[in-house]
């Protein structure tokens, strides 16, 4: 049996280094490129090729699409390679290459379908770093995008993917309603197991329904017994995790051990990170149960070593994200300058070419140049009161408030630094995103004001009040915005 399974991975191996060449040694045209760089990648992820060997696969084909001059081509290796570092728990390098595929896109203008993969992996990488608010965001953006995707199938597969990640992110935000709603929509294009198992645990862990549970399950199982080959590894350890999820809850931790030991042997080829988490968390809970003190202790350590490796990956990641945009801003301050010098340079070209041609003509125009001169005074008053109220700090925290920029709760801190001061004092326990939440309160945003810059809906920013009155220890009668400003003003 090892041996047979040893055999084939070889001759997958052999298989996918053979077409390798071939196609490097090939002269491609630009079209036959796209369907490549679409596909080659999944079907290897398929075929369970090792995600450092697609990468590889990758960096090859970036030096073949940069040879030919293949902008698009290239801008896809960049999405695909943020992806693939993504899938092995890199979001580092992940954002990095990503970051890379949008300034290219940007500049060459590409179709619908490239930008809107671009912000879906953006999406995924902000979900890594816990920021679901922002991986929504971008979702939308990819949504929107991939509503105007011309090729019909392409869209369809397109958006049954970007619906099944936005109903992840809704759980991640407790939105359990607007979840399943995407949930099913995603199954509605395309069945996939790994969707059809998550619909499943909706009925385990926000409306308990086992039967219900055990039915979605079983049909996911059936799915992959039916494309046992088409379907990738990830999504049926998926599928598995929340098969011993569910016996979890029906208390019955033998059967939960052999599914999420399941569930781990098909992950550790894709190397989910943040999946394999959830696996030995829950691995060590049925241990405990179970009385098996050596195997709790195992998953427990293998536990901590991958929650170390997150945390290790997601403070690169968020220092190259800061980085990126406080970039993006030194741009804009730049280009800004460029601007005001040649605005300034023509100005004063025009001027003196003015006042020497009014000089020769007639010293009787002399009224016509102290116009001149006070337009040119007024302007640079003009100019030098924009550039005031740009540098203005306050004026900088709003605008970090309405394009719900990463950067808004630091700056604020260090302008304001009495405002989170005075709330920690009372609650320690009050979390980066309730500071952010109470800074939009205090600076006088309302309700919907909060929900359009945040990507909200209206009654989210409502429940999100409520908790946090009820983590100020306040009564439904105490007005939040006057006790904010009274609190913190005193």
């Amino acid at each position: 049996m090892k041996c047979s399974k040893y055999l084939l991975q070889f001759i997958i191996t052999v298989g996918f280094l053979f077409s390798t060449v071939r196609l490097f040694s090939q002269s491609l045209k630009h079209e036959d490129y796209d369907s490549i760089l679409l596909n080659k990648p999944r079907e290897m992820g398929n075929n369970n090729i090792p995600r450092e060997k697609i990468i590889l696969w990758n960096f090859k084909m970036l030096e073949k699409v940069k040879k030919e001059n293949y902008k698009k081509g290239i801008i896809w290796v960049y999405t695909n390679l943020a992806d693939e570092y993504l899938n092995i728990g890199k979001p580092d390098e992940a954002i990095k290459y990503l970051n890379i595929a949008k300034t290219l896109s940007d500049k060459y203008s590409t179709d619908n379908f490239t930008v809107g993969s671009i912000y879906q992996v953006y999406s995924r990488i902000y979900d890594v770093l816990n920021l679901y608010e922002i991986a929504l965001k971008y979702n939308s953006k990819a949504i929107y995008y991939g509503e105007n995707i011309e090729n019909r199938y392409e869209k369809k597969k397109f958006l049954q993917y970007s619906y099944a990640v936005r109903g992840t992110y809704y759980y991640n935000i407790e939105n359990k309603d607007s979840a399943i709603i995407y949930m099913k929509k995603s199954n509605q294009i395309y069945e996939s197991p790994g969707i059809i198992s998550t619909i499943a645990n909706h009925y385990i862990d926000f409306s308990p329904n086992q039967d219900s549970a055990r039915k979605y399950l079983n049909h996911a199982l059936q799915v992959i017994k039916k494309n046992d080959k088409k379907i990738d590894t990830h999504q049926i350890s998926v599928t598995y995790y929340y098969y011993g999820i569910f016996f979890m809850r029906e208390k019955d931790y033998s059967n939960a051990v052999i599914y999420l030991e399941k569930s781990l042997l098909y992950n550790k080829a894709e190397n989910n990170k943040e999946h394999l988490q959830n696996i030995y968390k829950n691995l060590a809970l049925c241990y405990k149960n179970l009385g098996d003190k050596n195997k709790e202790k195992e998953s427990l350590e293998n536990l901590i070593k991958v929650t170390d490796t997150i945390n290790k990956s997601q403070k690169k990641t968020i220092q190259i994200s800061i980085k990126r945009s406080e970039q993006e801003k030194t741009e804009e301050k730049k280009a800004l300058k460029r601007k005001g010098l040649l605005y300034g340079g023509i100005v004063v070209f025009f001027s003196v070419l003015l006042l020497s041609y009014l000089y020769y003509q007639n010293k009787k125009k002399k009224k016509v140049i102290i116009e001149s001169k006070e337009i040119i005074s007024r302007k640079e008053d003009e100019t030098l009161e924009l550039k005031s109220r740009i540098g203005d700090a306050h004026e900088e925290i709003m605008q970090l408030a309405k394009t719900n920029d990463i950067g808004f709760l630091t700056k604020f801190q260090e302008v304001y630094p009495h405002v989170s001061k005075r709330l920690l004092e009372i609650n320690p326990d009050l979390t980066q995103a309730n500071l952010t939440f109470c800074a939009l309160i205090w600076l006088g945003f309302s309700s919907k004001d909060i929900a359009e810059f945040t990507f909200m809906q209206h009654r989210s920013v409502q429940i999100k009040k409520s908790r946090l009155r009820k983590k100020l220890n306040l009564g439904s009668d105490v007005d939040l915005y006057q006790y904010l400003k009274f609190l913190i003003d005193n």
